[in-house]
Order: structure tokens, then C-alpha cells, then sequence
């Protein structure tokens, strides 16, 4: 974990592995360019922002890059500072994250909805990167981010908007068994990599799901029976993605429902079940071309491990999602990290 009280040493005493990327080291520069590329780093590594810090000769930070099964989870800490995403942002990026951020260290105020979550150490917080959200860190930081694609926690525009910006507590009740499994992967990813550990981020997205329930239960939000049959079917579909014979008939008769009901459900969504699938699949490959640890796979071979055994099929699917090819988007995540090292 990060180091930010004291001297410059501690921060350069913290202990970053090869598979925790550490990306950015304010003691690496000079005083002059520490808040300049910090700016760019934070941007590049979440979504754009507007960061206020106050000038002084001695900023230090750090931030560092890991996977869990796809997703990024980027552990940061630095000076005070205030982080806004504006809708003049958002309308300028096409991504849509639920962030969780996870408070190591310090204090932090994130403002959402018009609702305020104060965090300390050990707790947790959700917000939604499509709507306008403030982070206000009043001294020294650290937090751990866990970058889930919307699709990844399956509810409600309106549930979403009902938990996100509220406190999510890691001393006490349901929430804290999540936050000390949300602190132990922080504190190992800086010795590993859980890219590949499919298994750990559907393990952690079930208890994650089961916080939710609870935080919509206690603000008497209780989500009706569909959204809660549409997260199950939605953690079963995610731990058969790998699997491109998984079908609606299959999952329909695993859930107890006729195809007639299992296509009830998504129709709430204004979704299907096969488009559900499919954008799941994208996320996750998607998320894999942007990762240092599958650079060794192919675009037809990183197709196959999700289910799409039609390579020119899965080109066209994903151009037609992301308007960019995965031959652009790998060129163009190869170019950043080459123009990050030149640097």
C-alpha cells in the first residue's frame, strides 16, 4: 500500500510488484511536473476528470494497476485534493463504469445525487460515471478503485441511483465481510495478478450483490422479485461465459422458468438474453486487450476463450459496439503504453 504521511522516503519504500503495474511515482520527478502528469495519469487510468490540488513543492503520490478477472482495480494516494466529473465529461466519453472505491487510508467525501458518503478506512462506496459526482479528499489518501462495467452488477437504473453515494461501512454488519475481502485482494495485488482468477471476481460480485440487497433494504428500496431473478441469472451467466454453447434454454432450466419467463425478465431490461450474453462477452474482452498480462494472446484466441468461435463474426459484433475494431483498439492501447515508457 501506498506511504503519503511523512517523508518522500516512505512513499518510495512502498512495495509494487511487476504484476501490480505501478504507473506513476511522484519521487521518479521533478517537483515541477509531479501535479502536471498526475493529472494525465488519473485521467488515463480512470475516466476524465477535473482535479483540483493545491501548488506545493512537495506533492507525492503513487499510482499503481491490477486486474481482477478482467476488471482494473487502480490503487492511488496522494495530497489533498478534489476530483469532479463533469457532465461536459461525460458527454465526451463513452464509457460507463460502477466504480467502488474502497477506502485504505485518510478520509474521503464522494457527493453524488445530491447524497453525501464519508469514508474512512475500511469503508466502501458506489458511483455511477454516467451521472456527475465529486471526491473530496481533505488530507493524505489512499484508495483502491474497482472499475465494474455496468453490466457487470445486474440492477435497476433507479437501484443503482439509490446506492450509489452511500457508505457502505467496513466495521460492522454484512458489509464488512466484503470489506475485508475487498482489502485482502488491494493489499495481495501488490504482489500479484488476479487477471486471470474468473472464479475470485464472480466470488466477490456475489457478495457484493448481497450488500446491495441489504443497503436497499435497510433504506426500504427493496428490489422487486425480477431485478432480484435478473441478478442471479445475470452471476450464472457470468460464470458460463466461457462456455459458447450456453443458451436461454439452459439458463431457463437452471433457474426453474419457461423460455416465455426467462425473456419476461429481460424484457424489464429492454434487453435479451442473447444480447445480454454478447455484451457481456465484449466487456470482458474488451478489458483483456487493454491488459499487459494477455498481450500474448491473439484477437481470434481471446474470441474463443469467451465464446465467439466465429472470429470475422466477433469483429463485426465489437466494431459495431465500440466503433473501433480490436486490431485498432490493441494498436491503440500498444501505442499509449509505448508513448508512456518514451516518456
Amino acid at each position: 500500500m501506498l506511504h503519503l504521511q511523512g517523508t518522500e522516503s516512505e512513499v518510495h519504500s512502498a512495495a509494487i510488484s511487476a504484476d501490480a503495474k505501478l504507473i506513476y511515482s511522484s519521487h521518479e520527478l521533478p517537483s515541477r511536473d509531479r501535479i502536471p502528469i498526475w493529472n494525465e495519469v488519473v485521467w488515463r487510468n480512470y475516466v476524465p476528470l477535473q482535479i483540483k490540488i493545491t501548488p506545493h513543492d512537495d506533492f507525492a503520490g503513487q499510482v499503481a494497476l491490477t486486474q481482477l478477472g478482467g476488471v482494473r482495480v487502480v490503487t492511488s494516494g496522494s495530497r489533498a485534493q478534489c476530483i469532479t466529473r463533469t457532465p461536459k465529461l461525460i458527454a465526451q466519453d463513452s464509457e460507463e463504469y460502477l466504480m467502488l472505491g474502497l477506502q485504505l487510508k485518510g478520509a474521503a467525501i464522494i457527493e453524488q445525487h445530491e447524497r453525501q458518503a464519508q469514508l474512512r478506512s475500511g469503508d466502501f462506496v458506489f458511483w455511477d460515471t454516467r451521472k456527475p459526482y465529486t471526491i473530496n479528499f481533505p488530507s493524505d489518501w489512499e484508495m483502491a478503485v474497482f472499475q465494474f462495467p455496468r453490466s457487470a452488477l445486474t440492477f435497476s437504473p433507479k437501484s443503482i441511483d439509490s446506492f450509489t453515494a452511500l457508505t457502505f461501512h467496513g466495521q460492522k454488519g454484512v458489509t464488512q465481510i466484503a470489506s475485508r475481502l475487498l482489502m485482502g485482494i488491494a493489499d495481495e495485488a501488490r504482489y500479484q495478478t488476479f487477471e486471470h482468477d474468473t472464479p475470485l471476481l464472480e466470488h466477490t460480485l456475489g457478495i457484493l450483490d448481497f450488500c446491495i440487497g441489504h443497503k436497499l433494504t435497510d433504506c426500504e428500496l427493496t428490489p422487486n422479485y425480477n431485478e432480484v431473478l435478473l441478478r442471479r441469472i445475470n452471476s450464472y451467466i457470468g460464470a458460463n461465459l466461457q462456455n459458447p454453447q450456453l443458451s436461454a434454454i439452459e439458463i431457463a432450466q437452471a433457474h426453474g422458468l419457461s423460455l416465455s419467463q426467462l425473456y419476461r425478465v429481460f424484457q424489464s431490461q429492454r434487453s435479451t438474453v442473447g444480447d445480454h450474453i454478447r455484451q457481456q462477452r465484449l466487456d470482458r474482452i474488451k478489458y483483456e486487450l487493454t491488459s499487459p498480462a494477455s498481450r500474448h494472446l491473439t484477437i481470434a484466441a481471446l474470441a474463443r476463450k469467451w465464446g465467439f468461435l466465429d472470429t470475422p463474426h466477433f469483429n463485426r459484433v465489437f466494431k459495431a459496439q465500440y466503433k473501433i475494431t480490436p486490431q485498432q483498439l490493441q494498436h491503440q492501447v500498444m501505442s499509449n503504453r509505448k508513448s508512456q515508457i518514451d516518456k
